[in-house]
């Protein structure tokens, strides 16, 4: 379509090409460069990205979810002492509540992320990146516009675009992190023998007990 613009005084009218509205392959596949702002409470920083997904995505992602349910080692996602937790899901249809909601059918499935996490964001999306990029691939290549792992720019302003506000955020220890609460229970484990130990054994011994205990856990402490 063309328009066409009026002439004035002292110009010549030009003719003005009117710009095509993007189509929703190409509204898909853009680059995403909004900020991550996650939720947070506390230490505690909580992500909800909602993305769509291609047209066999939900088939793969079942069989997908379905292996890593008998085999949780598969994920990868063991190392990262940052995370509370982390979860994919396959979203179909949305709930109807009653009214005043409006019945709404999608027009595509999708993909929902929840990650609550102790770390700062851009770290957090660092480890994805070079931790176990590889296995967010396989997730996440499921959904239209996932920019892949190469760049941490990329793949923090991908969620950005795409993350959901919480209506909601709880934590029951805002000011504890993951890593100072595996701690809290390494600590723990190991005291439960220094009781054992005081109650029978003698103060040398004990004390060769507790220094090797203090070797072990002083980083935890």
């Amino acid at each position: 379509m063309v328009y066409r613009s009026f002439a004035t005084p002292g110009r010549t009218a030009v003719p003005v090409r009117a710009e095509r509205a993007p189509s929703r392959e190409a509204e898909a596949v853009a680059p995403r460069r909004a900020a991550l702002r996650p939720d947070a409470v506390g230490r505690t920083g909580m992500i909800t990205v909602l993305t769509a997904l291609k047209p066999l995505g939900a088939s793969w992602l079942r069989v997908l979810f379905a292996l890593t349910r008998r085999l949780p080692g598969l994920t990868g996602l063991g190392p990262l002492e940052s995370v509370h937790f982390i979860r994919w899901s396959v979203v179909g249809s949305l709930p109807y509540d009653g009214p005043p909601q409006v019945r709404e059918r999608l027009p595509h499935r999708l993909l929902l992320w929840e990650t609550v996490y102790s770390a700062p964001t851009e770290p957090y999306v660092e480890t994805f990146v070079y931790g176990v990029g590889d296995k967010v691939r396989k997730i996440w290549c499921t959904s239209h516009g996932f920019p892949g792992t190469r760049s941490v720019t990329g793949l923090a302003g991908y969620i950005g675009e795409l993350s959901v506000a919480g209506a909601h955020c709880w934590s029951a220890h805002p000011a504890a992190t993951v890593r100072t609460i595996l701690s809290a229970l390494d600590v723990a484990r190991e005291h439960r023998y220094l009781v054992r130990a005081a109650r029978t054994t003698g103060p040398a011994e004990f004390a060769v007990v507790y220094r090797g205990f203090l070797a072990r856990r002083q980083g935890d402490l």
